[in-house]
């Protein structure tokens, strides 16, 4: 990303992949499924930071 404020390059690092979890998820399915719908993650305002459940 480029900041025209900064007149700089931004760094936006991160960690791009996917997870699996096994096993008893009634506890955390809630709590997943706002992540999900909230887009909770880092630089949600450019787009980024998305959360998928299948």
């Amino acid at each position: 990303r480029y900041s025209n404020r900064q007149e700089s390059k931004m760094f936006m690092g991160g960690i791009i992949g996917s997870i699996t979890y096994e096993g008893e998820l009634d506890e955390f399915y809630p709590l997943l499924k706002f992540c999900q719908e909230v887009h909770i993650g880092k630089a949600t305002s450019f787009g980024l930071g998305k959360i998928k459940m299948d």
